[in-house]
């Protein structure tokens, strides 16, 4: 389960890549959160999950918004001018932002001794490796790397305020109600940048794939490794996901592989998990 897990969501930036050749990237998260509602929300129904939400709704409704609509937007249009392997490695350095933010709003998630500050720099460092080596084809490039950093940086800021402000819910509520709100806030948008004429094959089944299979189907997976495994283990996910979307980019886009990729991916994936070490296991938060 963690090795499908890991596969799906790395290779969910291949299937985003291709979508894009027909569809706009607003119809492309549009696509991608309205399936993968009507996936969840018949699981969320069954389990009574959405109830507890009602207690407070504006939080519920700040926090969903910065952890689907606004990130999954934000990666799907920087993604238009970077690689899939550049877009994987910088969504991984979601960890460090949740580190930079704990030093401030959150005492109980800051980096933890000497490994966690180490940790902390080793990812930076791998960050500016990457913008500074790799992000260099003109002024479209630089914006898609920022574009998906910010993307990262509002996970992290979803997966704080979930851990602080919505700590009675469910994580299958919390995922379920995402994809409802990204849904509505997208609807209009979505509508009115249809594309003119028909899309490509390959194109309209990437675009159900990724709502259907890289989306619902990943989520629910997600959950039910937490179940079966527990949650240290079921987050390691992350930390292999982007790896693998560089590797897949390699194999089937035919991407660049440089020695700076290298170097920054394994910088942000060792850094995060040294910031993310509490009393021995690896522990992450968010949808």
């Amino acid at each position: 389960m963690l090795i499908t897990l890991s596969i799906c969501w790395g290779a969910a930036y291949l299937v985003i890549a291709l979508a894009l050749q027909s569809f706009s990237p607003v119809v492309v998260v549009l696509g991608r959160v309205a399936l993968a509602a009507a996936m969840l929300l018949p699981l969320a129904l069954h389990r009574r999950v959405l109830a507890p939400l009602r207690q407070h709704p504006w939080w519920v409704l700040i926090t969903v918004l910065l952890q689907a609509a606004v990130p999954m937007t934000l990666l799907t249009y920087g993604q238009q001018w970077l690689s899939t392997g550049l877009t994987g490695i910088l969504i991984g350095a979601q960890p460090l932002f949740v580190a930079l933010l704990a030093l401030r709003f959150d005492p109980a998630e800051r980096p933890q001794g000497i490994t966690g500050v180490v940790g902390l720099l080793l990812g930076l460092a791998g960050l500016v490796l990457i913008f500074g080596v790799d992000i260099h084809d003109g002024s479209h490039m630089l914006l898609g790397g920022i574009l998906v950093t910010a993307a990262a940086l509002c996970y992290a800021i979803g997966s704080m305020l979930i851990h602080r402000k919505l700590v009675f819910a469910e994580p299958l509520g919390v995922a379920t109600a995402a994809m409802l709100v990204a849904t509505t806030v997208l609807l209009v948008p979505g509508i009115l940048s249809l594309p003119a004429k028909l899309p490509s094959l390959p194109s309209s089944l990437s675009l159900l794939a990724l709502g259907i299979v890289f989306t619902g189907f990943t989520l629910r997976l997600f959950y039910g490794l937490i179940a079966r495994a527990g949650p240290a283990r079921a987050t390691l996910a992350f930390y292999l996901s982007p790896g693998i979307t560089v590797i897949l980019g390699w194999v089937l886009l035919d991407e660049r592989i440089t020695w700076s990729t290298v170097l920054g991916l394994a910088a942000i994936v060792v850094g995060s998990v040294m910031v993310g070490r509490r009393s021995g296991v690896v522990e992450r938060s968010g949808v």
